[in-house]
């Protein structure tokens, strides 16, 4: 079975209840904390300290899974610097990361909760390019029903998508069949079959195209309306949703 190292990058400012939380939800291999170097001295530099006493009192049991951890400091999170910075930093965790891991693989999840200006802004940036999962830890309220790490989903599932189209050589291929109804889309077509596509993308058959069309269905890409009184394979129609548009938008011939 194939073992993953679980880690955590949190921005922290001032909640230690959040990293906490954050803990208690992801139970991390590795932690890095991230905090800007004017508050790097508090609460972050603290929080820092309880993760290697393994206080389970301030940080709960699951603190003490933890093998590796480090503060990062940011210089300024109010220049125009700043968002670069944050993806320099992200791609330096992922590889202290793969080194540390040796033969395991790594999974990331990046906070948003408890940041400082433009490092969360650079953070929802850095996390995507980088192929990170991003959560939001949300403060301790009755209604949440103990529920308070939540994982963003659209930003997830834009990572998501990245990381499928850069898993194989011939993945991107998939994308030339949502091009094809988004064009036809623009061209005021409202009624896109399998059949209609195949025609567009001559030399593909229908068969390829229904192949692709049940990806794209997968992956989120697409939707589909279905006619009645048709044959079963060919009673589809398909139409691009939000994710489809802006993931062809961020992969342009």
């Amino acid at each position: 079975m194939e073992s993953k190292k679980v880690v955590v990058i949190h921005q922290i400012r001032e909640s230690m209840t959040n990293l906490e939380d954050t803990i208690e939800h992801y139970r991390p291999d590795y932690l890095f904390l991230i905090s800007c170097m004017h508050n790097i001295r508090d609460k972050p530099d603290f929080a820092r300290l309880e993760v290697e006493r393994k206080n389970a009192r301030v940080l709960g049991p699951n603190v003490k899974h933890i093998e590796y951890a480090k503060l990062i400091g940011i210089e300024d999170a109010w220049h125009h610097t700043t968002m670069m910075e944050v993806f320099k930093i992200l791609g330096e965790i992922k590889q202290e990361c793969e080194e540390l891991a040796g033969e395991d693989n790594c999974e990331y999840y990046v906070g948003l909760s408890d940041g400082t200006a433009l490092i969360t802004v650079g953070i929802s940036f850095a996390a995507v390019l980088h192929g990170m999962k991003t959560y939001f830890t949300r403060g301790r309220r009755s209604y949440y029903d103990e529920e308070y790490v939540i994982e963003v989903e659209n930003l997830n599932k834009i990572t998501e998508i990245k990381n499928w189209l850069e898993s194989k050589y011939n993945t991107k291929e998939n994308l030339k069949y949502l091009r094809a109804i988004i064009n036809l889309e623009d061209c005021g077509e409202s009624s896109i079959s399998s059949a209609k596509i195949a025609d567009m993308l001559e030399p593909y058959t229908q068969k390829a195209v229904d192949n692709a069309m049940n990806v794209l269905l997968k992956k989120g890409l697409i939707e589909k309306e279905k006619k009645e009184d048709q044959e079963v394979k060919r009673n589809r129609t398909f139409y691009s949703t939000d994710l489809g548009k802006l993931i062809i938008k961020l992969n342009p011939e």
